[in-house]
């Protein structure tokens, strides 16, 4: 049974990264259609960051499954673009989800400040160091790969989700708790809990490294110990995530009623007792 599963993914390889792909694609473009600028609420203008991981992180997956397929066709050079530009989406996708977690600590004052400029500092420490440096230190293009990728996640990824699980449950304490509504909460505490386990998968789990920790806990190492690859579990991570978020993000119609209701009533007084 072991052995039929590991060849079920190692054969369904392609599959797997189009669905986890999907998924963080159909995370930004349902914030995208539902995010609210006009909103008081501090959520609603971090989404924006949220939206642009999703899709540039869905784009990042979806490149694992048509760049083998463009290689039958195109020469080494186009493809060690395409690769290159893989890497990118990657780390300013890490970068856009750190930064979503950086804002829903607002308002930064007096020496905080300086935070909302780390995730963009760390993407560019990640550009010179190892992805530009590194590129002319390393002779061996495979390891150069593996490499960008582990400290991408590492720097990226896993401070990024750790925060912006952080975020969202500051956010239900302070905004969404006194209002009422303990369902929206209850989704709050879900997206937070999926993004706290995507920071753990997808920013523990690297590519083999020689240095620790990438060395005893990686893709190799874990998919040994779970037969499943880590792309599934992230992949529900991010189902759950789009799931908790949809359903969160209706606090946004119910802050809107609440806003017209107030107008009406200053409006009309008596405006309840009609209805």
């Amino acid at each position: 049974m072991i052995t039929f599963f590991r060849e079920w993914f190692s054969i369904n390889r392609p599959l797997v990264f189009f669905v986890y792909g999907q998924v963080f694609f159909i995370l930004g473009l349902a914030i995208a259609l539902q995010s609210r600028r006009y909103s008081r609420l501090n959520l609603a203008h971090s989404l924006p960051w949220l939206a642009g991981f999703g899709f540039l992180h869905g784009l990042n997956e979806w490149g694992d499954v048509f760049i083998p397929i463009q290689s039958q066709f195109l020469g080494n050079p186009v493809i060690s673009i395409l690769d290159t530009i893989q890497h990118i989406l990657l780390a300013v996708s890490f970068a856009l989800l750190f930064q979503f977690g950086i804002e829903l600590l607002r308002p930064l004052q007096g020496k905080w400040r300086w935070l909302r400029l780390l995730p963009a500092a760390l993407l560019m420490i990640w550009l010179i160091g190892p992805f530009w440096v590194g590129l002319g230190l390393i002779r061996e293009v495979e390891k150069w790969h593996d490499l960008v990728v582990v400290l991408a996640r590492y720097g990226l990824c896993l401070p990024g989700g750790l925060v912006s699980a952080y975020g969202l449950l500051r956010q239900n304490r302070i905004q969404i708790k006194p209002l009422g509504l303990p369902r929206i909460g209850r989704m709050l505490k879900i997206a937070a809990g999926a993004l706290a386990a995507y920071a753990l998968l997808g920013g523990l789990i690297v590519p083999v490294a020689p240095f620790f920790p990438a060395n005893v806990i990686n893709v190799d190492s874990f998919t040994a110990l779970f037969i499943v690859p880590p792309l599934v579990f992230r992949s529900l991570a991010g189902l759950i995530l789009v799931l908790a978020m949809i359903r969160a993000m209706e606090v946004f119609d119910i802050e809107t009623d609440r806003m017209i209701r107030q107008m009406e009533e200053s409006i009309n007084p008596n405006s309840r007792l009609q209805i």
